[in-house]
């Protein structure tokens, strides 16, 4: 009966891990309590993350008559509609948008500190700008509904909203301002191709190409919805988006209880351990 009553040490039931939490209890309790403490106090005292959201669509994509790309194509002019969404999106990840935006709307004092512009070396400062930029501004592309969605976090509500604007702004103008120069272009290029065609045929391709040219470069000069259309503006939000002191508490409780209770555990392993090399000790 006191062989089937006995047990290895070192096997740990429920009952031994219980005691072993009890015992240390105290331990537990200092870890778990600092640090939610520290947690809490860290979490409040960090500063408050706004989030601007916009979202936009690519314009509509008008078709083009029957046999006008082929003409096109020929006289080496393109006749592709004016922007297309991984387009949109390349520009709106691309660095010489966001270095148009920092410049036309001088956002490095915004960004940065007076002290920290004057340590900058001039050839620094706008790249700094573009890498605090792309820090701080986020681009989706949901392709199941062909939606770009944009985002933008900043200390202060309104400027987080107004970043986004800045972007728009100047990704209308740059895409209007392009699909302005290469219809210039363009035209220019088929009307010196007029007199040099005989065949009445092409003579009224090359003239429906002009008008197709001229259509465009108006279309870029009205800039609103040429490229993209605004669904959903950025709007100032009323309510940060970090940090989240709740969550982090939370977080902090339950990462800070396991490591107090692995630790407990880890002592008295280690206690155990010495116990049995004093014991051996002893008897010899």
């Amino acid at each position: 009966m006191q062989d089937m009553e006995e047990y290895d040490d070192d096997e740990i039931n429920l009952l031994d891990y219980i005691n072993v939490i009890k015992k240390h209890y105290g331990l537990i309790f200092v870890i778990v309590a600092i640090s939610v403490i520290a947690t809490g106090i860290g979490s409040f005292l960090s500063p408050k993350i706004y989030q601007a959201t916009a979202a936009i669509i690519p314009a509509a994509q008008s078709r083009e008559p029957t046999g006008m790309s082929a003409i096109a194509a020929r006289f080496g002019v393109s006749t592709a509609p004016a922007s297309n969404v991984s387009e949109i999106v390349r520009l709106l990840k691309s660095n010489i948008l966001m270095e148009r935006v920092i410049k036309r709307y001088n956002l490095l004092p915004v960004f940065f500190k007076k002290e920290e512009l004057k340590e900058m070396p001039d050839k620094s400062k706008t790249w700094n700008g573009i890498r605090y930029l792309k820090d701080i501004y986020k681009v989706k592309h949901n392709q199941r509904e062909g939606v770009i969605e944009l985002s933008a976090e900043f200390t202060d509500p309104k400027t987080a909203a107004d970043i986004l604007n800045y972007i728009l702004t100047e990704l209308t103008d740059y895409m209007s301002s392009e699909a302005g120069r290469v219809a210039d272009t363009n035209k220019k290029y088929l009307e010196s191709l007029i007199d040099k065609n005989a065949d009445p045929l092409i003579g009224e391709k090359i003239y429906a190409l002009i008008a197709r040219q001229l259509e465009t470069s108006m279309m870029a000069g009205v800039k609103e919805n040429f490229a993209f259309k605004v669904l959903d503006p950025p709007k100032a939000p009323d309510r940060k988006i970090k940090p989240m002191i709740r969550k982090n508490i939370i977080l902090s409780f339950v990462a800070s209880l396991f490591a107090a209770v692995f630790l407990v555990f880890l002592i008295e392993y280690i206690g155990n351990v010495k116990k049995r090399e004093n014991l051996k000790k002893s008897k010899k």
